[in-house]
C-alpha cells in the first residue's frame, strides 16, 4: 500500500534524551528555511516527525524552546506530548481531502491528501478499506543541515556497463515476473499463499544463479511474514550496501483471501527487484559494494517488512549507500515514449531525485517528474526514517484499478514498466561505480574570525585518491576547490560574518568522484554562546550545566549571576572555567538569580547573545507556597474569579509565612519553584482543565525527593496526576498516585454528589460545602468528586458524605475516602479529592492550619497564635444550608461569659437550646442534628452579654 505523503518529521533526541522526564515536552512547529537558523536548530539535536520544503514538525522540550526564543526562531506548538503518545501518517494516493474522512482523531497537521494524526483509532484494515495507508512514525531521525549534492558535470563515466545491463531488460521477462505473481490469485498478508509465494520467488533468485538468498521471517498479528532477500557481494566494499525493493503483498476490495490480483500493486514493484538482479547476473556485473535484492512482505497494512529490516539494519549498524524502492510501475495512459515516471524523494536525500533523473533522461524513453517528498505510503519511508538514503519509482498515471479486482495484467503496459525499470537499474549502477559519500561531517568556526576547520571520518574505500573541498557563498554554487588527502582541514582568508557554504567530495583513483556533502558556517572571531544551558536546583546549591563549544579555539566559560532580571550581574568563577559544569553553592536561601554562561576563546573574547536563566537552590524554609492553577471566573456559583480565589487562601493561611504562584499566568513550574518553600499547596477549582498537575509531574516528584510537604486540594487527582479515568482504577509501583501520594485505588462516577467530608482521623473535624457557593440545582452538592483510597504505606483521613441515601446514585459513594495522607520520614503529602475553596472557609482555616502545624510542622509565629483569640463577636452561617438533617453552627467570642445559642421556629417558638453555659474566648463549632423536626424555615439566635444575632436555615427533607 503506497500514497503519496508529503510528510514526515519529529522527534528522538536519540530516544533516551527525548522521552527522559526532565523537562515538559511539546509538538513544535519551526521554519527550516535559512542556514543560519538552521545550523542552530541542528545543534538541539531535535528528531524529525514530519518534514515538508521548509517546515520541522519536531518534539521538543521546555528548554530547547527556551533556547529558540533566545534566538529569536519562530516556533508553534502543535500540541502536548507525554510519554508513550504514538504519531501516525494517514494519507491517500488519489487526490482526496484525507481529514475530511476521518472522525474523532487527534489531527495535528493536515495536508490535503495526508495527516499527522496522534493516537489514532484507525486499524490497518479499516484504513486500506478507506483507501488510506496507516503508517506510524519511530522518532529514528534527527534533523541535520546538511545537503548532499550531484553534479553530472563533475562526473566523468565511460556507461558502456550501464547501456549492457540496462539494454537487457526485456519486456516479456517482466511480463512473466508479473503474471506468475498475478497467478497466485492472491498474495494477501494473510492468506495461505505467502509462504508459497515466498518460497517462489526465492527459486527465482536462485535460479538466476545467487547463491546468498534467504527468507527472512518476522512476526504480525500472530503470523509469520517472510521477506525475501538475495545478496551480490560487492568485491571493493562488501560492507556498503545498496538495496533494491518493492513489496510483493496485495490488497483487493471484496474477499483479499481469494481473490487480489496485485498485477500493478505491487507485482509490478516486485517484478523491478527480479529483473534487476537477473540482468545484472546475465551480465556477469561485479559490483564494488554489496547489493541486497528484497521483496518486502505485509506493506499494505503498514510496511510492515521493510520496518523489520530496517530497523534490523539500523541495529546492526549497515552502511546502506541508496534503497531504491519501486512501487506500481506499470500503468500510463500513453505508449513509453510519451510517458512520465515519478521519483518521490526525501528530505535529505534530494540527490537521489536528481540522479534518478538523469538516468531516466539517459538510458530510458521517459520523461522524469517531481513526485511527492517523504512519501509514507511504501517501504522507502522507513529506510528514510531511519536515516538512510531513499528513493521511490512510481508510475504517474496512477490506476484505476488500484486495490480491486480489476489489478490484472491485462491493463497494463509492459513497455512501460521495462522502461522505468532501465531507469531504476541505472541509478543503481551509477551509484555504485560513484565512491562512497563522506561521512561524520563537521564544519567549525575556527575562531580567528577569517577561517573554518573542516574534518570527517576517513572514507574506507581501498582506491581512495583524495577529496575535494568546495567553497562557494551559494548552496551547490563553488568558485573554490581544494584538493587533499588528509580528513582534517583548515579554509582560511574568509570575510568575517560572511556565511559559507563548504562541500567535501570523495575521489578514486579512476577518476570517479562521490556525491558532495555540503555544510555551511560563518567565521567570528567571538566564540557563539554555550548551548543547551541548563540551571538544575539542588540541594543549597544551583547546577549549571551546558555543551561544550565546538569552536577551534575555545577556552573555557565565565559564569554571571544576578538578583536582578535583565542585568548581567557579577562573575562568580575566579578563573575561567574550564568544565562545561559549574555548582553555585553561594546563592542566597528563596531569592531568585539570574544566570549566564559566557564562552571565552583563547584572546579572552566573550561569547555575545547568551542565554539567562533563572533558577534558585533547594533550601525548603521559606513557608507555605500556594500554586493556583484555577481559571479566571466570573464570580457566579462554582466559577469563582482569580482574586476571590486568593483572598480564599490567604485568610486561610493568614497565621503563616506564605506567597502565591499563579500557574495560569506563569504557564510553568518548576523545582526551583517549588524548592525554596518547605510545604507546598496545590489546588484548582475548576474542571474544565485539570492537566497542569499531569505536565508537571516531574518537577513535584523533584520536591519530594528533597523532603517537601506536598496538599493537594482539587477535583479528581487521579484525572489531574495520571490522566485516567474509570471506576474503579487500581495503581501500583511506578504510578506517581501510588508512589508518592499513596493512593492504590480510585472510584469515580458522574451523579454522585459530595456534601461534605467526615473525619477517619479522630484528631480532625467534618467539612461541609458552603452552600453560597453551589448550585440550587445540585442541592448545593458538588459533583465529580472522586473516591481515593489509600495503599499500605499511606492512611484514609477523609470519607465521602452526602445528603442522599447510600442507595442511590447520588449517595452510592457514601462512605468512600476522599483524603489520604502519608505522613513519611522521606516526605509528606496529603491529598483530598474535593476543591477546599467550596467548603466552609472557617472549617477549612482550621482544618489547615491543623495539618501544618500538626502534620507539616509548619511553625505558626507566636504573634499569631495569640492572634488565634477572635476580635469581636462573630455568628457564622451554617453549613450546609440548605441541610438533612444535620448543619453545623460557627460563632466566634472575644471575652469569657454565658453564651446562648437557640433555635426557633418561624412562629418564634422554642425549638431547641444547642449552649447555654460560661465559655472562654475562642471559636466554636455545633452540630444541629434536626432529625426529629419537620422541613421548613427555622432561626438560630446567639445571645452573649449584650451581642446578639439571629440567622436563617432552612430543614429540607
Amino acid at each position: 500500500m503506497k500514497f503519496s505523503l508529503f510528510f514526515v518529521l519529529l522527534f528522538m533526541l536519540c530516544l533516551d534524551n527525548i522521552y527522559s522526564q526532565e523537562s515538559n515536552y511539546y509538538v513544535a512547529l519551526l521554519p527550516v528555511n535559512d542556514d543560519n537558523t538552521n545550523n542552530q536548530i541542528e545543534k538541539l539535536n531535535l528528531p524529525i516527525l514530519h518534514m515538508n520544503e521548509d517546515e520541522l514538525i519536531t518534539i521538543a522540550n521546555s528548554e530547547s524552546l527556551k533556547v529558540l526564543e533566545s534566538l529569536k526562531i519562530n516556533y508553534l506548538i502543535l500540541d502536548d506530548f507525554y510519554t508513550g503518545d504514538k504519531f501516525f501518517i494517514i494519507s491517500s494516493k488519489v487526490d482526496e481531502d484525507v481529514s475530511s474522512k476521518l472522525q474523532g482523531e487527534r489531527i495535528i497537521y493536515r495536508q490535503f491528501n495526508s495527516v499527522l494524526v496522534k493516537n489514532t483509532s484507525l486499524n490497518p484494515d479499516q484504513a486500506v478499506q478507506l483507501g488510506f495507508s496507516v503508517t506510524e512514525c519511530n522518532f529514528n531521525n534527527t534533523f541535520k543541515n546538511l545537503r548532499r549534492l550531484w553534479k553530472p558535470e563533475l562526473l566523468s563515466l565511460n556507461d558502456s556497463t550501464i547501456i549492457q545491463i540496462t539494454s537487457s531488460v526485456s519486456p516479456d521477462s517482466v511480463r512473466f515476473f508479473i503474471q506468475s505473481l498475478q497467478d497466485f490469485q492472491t498474495r494477501f498478508l494473510f492468506a495461505n499463499t505467502r509462504d508459497t509465494v515466498a518460497a517462489w520467488i526465492k527459486n527465482r533468485f536462485l535460479q538466476m544463479g545467487f547463491a546468498d538468498v534467504v527468507i527472512d521471517s518476522f512476526q504480525y498479528q500472530g503470523t509469520w511474514q517472510k521477506n525475501v532477500i538475495a545478496t551480490l557481494t560487492g568485491i571493493y566494499e562488501p560492507g556498503v550496501y545498496n538495496i533494491v525493493g518493492g513489496h510483493h503483498d496485495s490488497y483487493s476490495s471484496g474477499d483479499p483471501m481469494i481473490f487480489a490480483p496485485g498485477a500493478d500493486d505491487n507485482a509490478s514493484g516486485t517484478a523491478a527487484v527480479l529483473e534487476i538482479a537477473r540482468v545484472i547476473m546475465a551480465n556477469n556485473y561485479q559490483p564494488e559494494s554489496t547489493i541486497k535484492f528484497i521483496t518486502f512482505a505485509a506493506e499494505e497494512y503498514g510496511l510492515w517488512g521493510s520496518k523489520d529490516f530496517a530497523e534490523k539494519a539500523l541495529i546492526a549498524g549497515m552502511n546502506i549507500k541508496i534503497m531504491i524502492n519501486h512501487d506500481m510501475i506499470s500503468h500510463s495512459f500513453y505508449p513509453a515514449n510519451q510517458s512520465e515516471v515519478d521519483i518521490n524523494r526525501y528530505s535529505g536525500y534530494d540527490y537521489l531525485r536528481d540522479l534518478a533523473f538523469y538516468c531516466i533522461d539517459n538510458y530510458s524513453v521517459l520523461d522524469p517528474r517531481n513526485g511527492s517528498l517523504n512519501s509514507a505510503g511504501s517501504d522507502s519511508y522507513s529506510f528514510w526514517e531511519r536515516g538512510f538514503p531513499a528513493v521511490y519509482f512510481e508510475e504517474t498515471n496512477f490506476s484505476p484499478h488500484y486495490h480491486s479486482p480489476a489489478d490484472t495484467i491485462g491493463n497494463y503496459n509492459m513497455e512501460y514498466c521495462s522502461e522505468v525499470i532501465k531507469s531504476s537499474c541505472a541509478t543503481l549502477l551509477l551509484n555504485i561505480v560513484m565512491p562512497t559519500m563522506i561521512q561524520n561531517y563537521e564544519l567549525i568556526d575556527a575562531g580567528t574570525g577569517n577561517s573554518l576547520l573542516l574534518r570527517w571520518s576517513p572514507n574506507q574505500s581501498p582506491d581512495l585518491a583524495n577529496y575535494n573541498i568546495y567553497l562557494g557563498s551559494e548552496s551547490g554554487v563553488y568558485d573554490t576547490v581544494f584538493t587533499t588527502i588528509d580528513t582534517l582541514y583548515t579554509v582560511s582568508n574568509l570575510i568575517e560574518g560572511n556565511l559559507y557554504y563548504v562541500g567535501v567530495s570523495a575521489v578514486d583513483q579512476d577518476g570517479y568522484e562521490s556525491l558532495i556533502v555540503e555544510r555551511s558556517a560563518t567565521p567570528f572571531e567571538i566564540p557563539s554562546a554555550p548551548k543547551e544551558f541548563t540551571a538544575t536546583p539542588l540541594w543549597h546549591q544551583v547546577k549549571l550545566s551546558w555543551l561544550k563549544n565546538k569552536e577551534y579555539d575555545i577556552y573555557g566559560y565565565n559564569i554571571y549571576r544576578s538578583d536582578i532580571e535583565g542585568q548581567l550581574g557579577e562573575k562568580i568563577n575566579q578563573s575561567v572555567n574550564q568544565d562545561t559544569v559549574y555548582f553555585d553553592n553561594t546563592a542566597s536561601n528563596g531569592i531568585y538569580h539570574y544566570y549566564t554562561v559566557k564562552a571565552v576563546d583563547s584572546l579572552l573574547n566573550e561569547s555575545i547573545n547568551n542565554l539567562t536563566l533563572r533558577s534558585r537552590m533547594v533550601s525548603l524554609d521559606q513557608g507555605v507556597l500556594v500554586v493556583d492553577e484555577t481559571a479566571d471566573g466570573d464570580g457566579s456559583p462554582m466559577n469563582p474569579t482569580d482574586q476571590e480565589v486568593d483572598d480564599f487562601y490567604d485568610e486561610l493561611l493568614a497565621h503563616f509565612r506564605n506567597e502565591q504562584y499563579d500557574l495560569i499566568e506563569e504557564t510553568v513550574v518548576s523545582l526551583a519553584d517549588l524548592g525554596a518553600f518547605s510545604t507546598v499547596i496545590w489546588h484548582g477549582n475548576d474542571i474544565s482543565d485539570m492537566s497542569a498537575p499531569y505536565d508537571f509531574k516531574d518537577e513535584i516528584i523533584k520536591y519530594l525527593n528533597f523532603g517537601g510537604n506536598f496538599l493537594y486540594t482539587g477535583y479528581r487527582p487521579i484525572m489531574a496526576f495520571e490522566n485516567k479515568s474509570g471506576n474503579p482504577i487500581i495503581f501500583g509501583n511506578g504510578d506517581f498516585i501510588y508512589d508518592y501520594l499513596k493512593i492504590d485505588t480510585a472510584y469515580f462516577s458522574v451523579p454522585t454528589l459530595f456534601i461534605g467530608a467526615l473525619p477517619l482521623d479522630n484528631s480532625l473535624d467534618a467539612i461541609f460545602v458552603d452552600s453560597s457557593k453551589t448550585l440550587s440545582g445540585d442541592e448545593y452538592h458538588l459533583r465529580f468528586i472522586e473516591g481515593i483510597s489509600s495503599n499500605a504505606e499511606g492512611n484514609n483521613i477523609f470519607s465521602y458524605d452526602s445528603k442522599f441515601d447510600s442507595t442511590s446514585l447520588q449517595g452510592s459513594f457514601m462512605g468512600k475516602p476522599v483524603g489520604v495522607e502519608y505522613i513519611g520520614t522521606d516526605f509528606k503529602a496529603i491529598t483530598f479529592s474535593f476543591p477546599l475553596y467550596y467548603m466552609n472557609k472557617n472549617s477549612a482555616k482550621e482544618m489547615i492550619e491543623f495539618i501544618l502545624t500538626n502534620k507539616f510542622d509548619e511553625p505558626m509565629p507566636v504573634e499569631d497564635i495569640v492572634k488565634n483569640i477572635p476580635s469581636k463577636f462573630m455568628l457564622e452561617p451554617n453549613y450546609p444550608n440548605p441541610f438533612n438533617p444535620s448543619t453545623m453552627i460557627e460563632f466566634s467570642i472575644p471575652t469569657a461569659g454565658l453564651v446562648n445559642l437557640t433555635v426557633y421556629d418561624l412562629l418564634g417558638r422554642e425549638v431547641k437550646i444547642l449552649v447555654s453555659e460560661e465559655l472562654q474566648p475562642g471559636k466554636y463549632t455545633i452540630n444541629f442534628d434536626a432529625s426529629e423536626l419537620s422541613s421548613g424555615i427555622y432561626f438560630y439566635t446567639l445571645q452573649a452579654g449584650e451581642f446578639i444575632s439571629t440567622n436563617k436555615m432552612m430543614l429540607v427533607k
